[in-house]
């Protein structure tokens, strides 16, 4: 089998929004991802029949199986029927941090609670540096990480996380970690307010910046001269939100698919490579390489002693985390992500909107979604 890769430049909004086009026309390429990050695309596709159902092939592999996440393969299964691959393997998602500028400005450990972090960011701002990177188009990633974060630690939160399509935002958890993102903007950039995630990730990599949450797969431009300076990896730390919470897929989100666009030949030719990269040898690699730990296949002291720095940091973080949330973007309807969230963040993060009238936003968004999809 050959597989081959179309290239586009743009953001992932635009790979989402070309694979939509894709659909309407009947020519989608025969491994659909990304599904994970707007479930409501992966809904429909599985509602019209538009994948094919892995089911068969899962079953009668059982190399296949043994790797795989159990909660994830009831996930992808809808009346029994696997319509996308379950997870072999979950990312974690935390705070990259500059250890250099934190020892400058005097902080001797990485804060671990809310109060500690505010102060750190106080203390990193006195000391001539500007303390994170955020900002409010697409989904809002960075800042929403953040905040979201700090719904883990109740049993609120956690039950409002565990939603799917909330039409309610206006809940008090929710309404507080949003007061928590409107005061991220108080320690970040001019540019982060309009601005997307590469600027954000630009300003971190250039050291214009001491914070940026996000996950394992920045690891590698950490130390490619293209996005960073030469020993910049060196200087980076990896850490939890406050309260030792990390966000992740956890598995429960939808895997590869295989569109029914293509021949029969063609399409099993995709379950192969799904197959492949599911091998025990290649789980590892992505693990190596992206961050991606798997718990059924567990890396070697060989894999470990392969680990960039920056991933060692990240690996210290994951084994040592106290509470793991779902992301985000695997609950919420694509009307609040893409549209109310890059629409509202700019004037509520500017105080021309209430955070009531932003949750209200949210609400009527939920609403919306869940008029027209039923």
């Amino acid at each position: 089998y050959k597989i081959v890769v179309e290239e586009m430049p743009g953001l992932a909004e635009d790979i989402r929004a070309k694979l939509k086009m894709l659909n309407s026309a009947s020519d989608l390429p025969v491994l659909v991802s990304d599904l994970g990050a707007e479930p409501a695309f992966g809904d429909l596709l599985i509602a019209n029949g538009r994948l094919m159902d892995l089911k068969p092939y899962f079953d009668a592999s059982p190399e296949w199986r043994d790797v795989t996440i159990p909660e994830s393969i009831e996930y992808n299964t809808i009346d029994g029927k696997l319509w996308t691959a379950p997870a072999t393997a979950a990312a974690f998602v935390g705070m990259f941090y500059n250890k250099e500028h934190f020892e400058k400005a005097g902080i001797d450990s990485y804060p671990t609670t809310w109060s500690e972090f505010w102060a750190a960011c106080d203390k990193l701002e006195a000391a001539g540096f500007t303390p994170i990177s955020v900002h409010t188009t697409e989904t809002g990633w960075c800042p929403m990480l953040v905040a979201t974060s700090s719904l883990a630690t109740s049993d609120e939160g956690r039950a409002f996380m565990e939603q799917q399509y909330p039409t309610d935002y206006d809940v008090p958890v929710f309404v507080e970690a949003m007061r928590k993102l409107r005061r991220l903007f108080d320690y970040t950039t001019p540019d982060a307010v309009g601005g997307n995630y590469a600027l954000a990730a630009n300003n971190f990599l250039s050291g214009n910046t001491s914070m940026i949450p996000n996950g394992p797969w920045m690891i590698p431009s950490l130390s490619d001269p293209q996005f960073s300076g030469e020993g910049f990896e060196e200087k980076v730390g990896y850490g939890h939100y406050p309260d030792g919470v990390m966000l992740s897929w956890l598995g429960l989100a939808y895997g590869h698919g295989v569109s029914m666009d293509h021949d029969l030949e063609v399409r099993e030719g995709a379950v192969e490579y799904i197959k492949f990269i599911a091998r025990p040898v290649n789980v590892r690699k992505r693990g190596v390489i992206m961050g991606d730990f798997a718990p059924k296949v567990p890396l070697t002291e060989e894999d470990l002693a392969e680990l960039s720095p920056a991933m060692q940091e990240y690996a210290k973080a994951v084994t040592s985390v106290k509470e793991t949330l779902i992301v985000y973007q695997t609950r919420w309807d694509p009307i609040t992500q893409n549209e109310v969230i890059p629409a509202e963040l700019p004037s509520f993060v500017t105080d021309r909107i209430t955070v009531e009238e932003l949750v209200a936003k949210m609400s009527a968004a939920g609403k919306k979604y869940e008029k027209e999809s039923n």
